[in-house]
């Protein structure tokens, strides 16, 4: 169904696109030259194609040849053999750097790439966040009845409050839940303590049901197997028109962002795509198939009203989150993994 806000919006995408249109075409195509893009696959790959690809493709004459599979032994191995593969990746936060360390990544072209209305938080010399992801507490609306759901992590940690806990097993997110439930304010998360955090966790830990995929909380909440947990995917679920609810405060927030692979053989052309790929009608066009907020502060006005007052990125929540520091996981994420393990078999 057509509504004037739809009409609106795509009206604001269609003349902004075409006012981009013109640089691209005559360098592009002219060029006849291909970009091969590594992302995560799945629905959220197949959004990308939509908002992104296609529309680049159409506008520009690239060829965009994808592949699924984001690993950072396979782009050092490419890296090392001089044979890089890849000219485009979208790398979530926490593996930044590590791939800066490594020598893996070529700086971002901020004379193409324009960053003016992106989140500042997201921008870096080389990497540019294009998706605001939350893990955030989501529980089940048919377990509990209006007023009377979690408010937040100390309700979760609270095992006098009723309900059945799941959780995310991994150190990621969770430890930085953790020390949020014990006391901790935001400003002071960073550095972690770990030992804090498990010793949190172990007040819950015998009550906690244990997931690893990130689709399997929608099931287990849908089924009353659990009926709250930390989870990334929340809003969408709402979406959906599952029985879930949501929360913002204290809420972890991520990004991730355009790279481009040290050797790349199209890497000029890859920031051209980046330029491309974060203007505000672009990232708006991602929310039609996936609920990932915009890093672009233009954006949020040409998505539809009724997603966008769920965005991680909606300024009326982002103030309420923490933004995982991926500059701290990147050096301690294998010892603080190395310690979630041996606490895990305890």
């Amino acid at each position: 169904m057509t509504t004037a806000g739809t009409t609106r919006r795509t009206f604001l995408r269609t003349s902004a696109a075409a006012a981009l249109a013109i640089p691209y075409v005559s360098s592009a195509r002219a060029a006849g030259k291909e970009l091969v893009f590594v992302g995560f696959g799945g629905t959220y790959q197949e959004g990308q194609s939509k908002a992104y690809f296609e529309p680049f493709e159409r506008e520009t004459g690239t060829k965009i040849i994808q592949t699924s599979g984001v690993e950072l032994a396979k782009l050092r191995a490419q890296v090392q053999s001089k044979n890089v593969e890849w000219d485009l990746m979208t790398l979530p936060d926490r593996q930044r750097y590590t791939a800066i360390q490594d020598g893996l990544l070529t700086p971002l072209d901020y004379g193409v790439i324009d960053k003016g209305d992106i989140l500042p938080e997201v921008v870096t010399e080389y990497s540019i966040g294009h998706v605001i992801v939350t893990m955030q507490l989501v529980y089940s609306t048919n377990f509990y009845k209006p007023g009377n759901g979690p408010k937040g992590w100390a309700d979760f940690w609270n095992l006098q409050f009723p309900g059945t806990r799941g959780m995310y097993n991994a150190p990621a997110y969770v430890l930085e839940i953790a020390l949020l439930a014990d006391g901790v304010p935001k400003d002071k998360l960073y550095p972690l303590d770990i030992g804090r955090a498990l010793k949190s966790l172990d007040w819950i830990k015998k009550s906690l049901v244990w997931w690893t995929q990130f689709p399997q909380p929608g099931v287990m909440l849908n089924s009353g197997e659990i009926t709250m947990t930390p989870w990334t995917r929340g809003i969408a679920q709402l979406l959906a028109g599952d029985k879930v609810g949501v929360l913002y405060q204290d809420a972890i927030l991520s990004y991730e962002g355009w790279t481009v692979p040290k050797g790349a053989r199209n890497a000029e052309l890859a920031m051209q795509f980046i330029n491309f790929a974060l203007a505000p009608q672009r990232q708006a066009a991602l929310t039609d198939h996936i609920a990932f907020g915009p890093t672009n502060r233009k954006a949020l006005p040409l998505v539809d009203p009724k997603v966008a007052k769920w965005l991680a990125s909606n300024p009326e929540h982002w103030s309420k989150g923490v933004l995982l520091s991926g500059d701290w996981w990147g050096p301690n994420l294998q010892k603080a993994t190395e310690q979630w393990n041996e606490w895990r078999l305890i």
